[in-house]
């Protein structure tokens, strides 16, 4: 298990990259990777990020790309 400020840490690169402009996941995963983490632990964080409304999809399609939600943007205030 990471430590909890590298979880942060790779929480905030998610959702700064949200916020600079909508990707689709697997563009967010190449940017989040190359700055820190692996796929694993991107894929953990973005799971529990999805999952407690923090990120969600522009739209139903296959390939729709996330957007960061106000809850998502009130965590990277505080990160």
């Amino acid at each position: 298990m990471r430590r909890l400020g590298e979880r942060l840490q790779l929480a905030r690169i998610v959702l700064h990259e949200l916020h600079r402009q909508s990707l689709g996941r697997t563009e967010l995963e190449r940017r989040t990777v190359r700055k820190c983490g692996t796929h694993a632990t991107f894929e953990g964080i973005f799971a529990y990020l999805v999952g407690n409304g923090y990120v969600q999809k522009s739209c139903q399609e296959h390939r729709a790309p996330y957007l960061i939600t106000e809850k998502g943007l009130k965590l990277l205030e505080g990160l």
